[in-house]
């Protein structure tokens, strides 16, 4: 079994310069459905004692849309970093979400997991989100966990 924590340690590497003193900083984290963002965003939220926003927390859902309560999300980030203190935040269209706030990430980070994806209706979704955005590319760190 591959060891998980070895690409964790490669972002906590990078993180560390950002997060030095712990600035007001926004930590973005993206990946398709099931690629392990929510467990990496806690063990980085848990490494840096920082805050952290799991989108799905802040979702909706109504025939096939994908919408969160944005004014929620927007008002815990803008408080995090008024203090100032860093904030993480994942979403399967983290980018979207955030250009949809008026916000834009400190630092990207994108995880990409061959070994697990769903065949659901997020599909579509993701698909569209990705060559819109094309996350992978525009991310300071891209991971890859390749495990189920």
């Amino acid at each position: 079994m591959p060891d998980i924590l070895e690409p964790y340690h490669e972002v906590v590497k990078e993180l560390e310069a950002v997060l030095y003193n712990l600035p007001g900083k926004l930590i973005a984290i993206d990946g398709k459905d099931g690629s392990g963002k929510t467990t990496l965003s806690r063990y980085l939220s848990w490494y840096f004692n920082v805050s952290l926003i799991e989108s799905d927390l802040f979702r909706t859902q109504e025939d096939g849309k994908l919408e969160y309560r944005e004014d929620e999300i927007k008002r815990i980030i803008e408080y995090r970093l008024n203090l100032p203190r860093p904030v993480i935040i994942e979403s399967v269209v983290v980018q979207q979400l955030l250009k949809n706030i008026n916000k834009k990430a400190d630092f990207n980070i994108y995880i990409i997991n061959e070994t697990y994806e769903r065949d659901n209706w997020l599909v579509e979704i993701i698909h569209k989100y990705e060559k819109e955005y094309n996350p992978k590319n525009n991310a300071n760190k891209v991971i890859e966990l390749n495990v189920i």
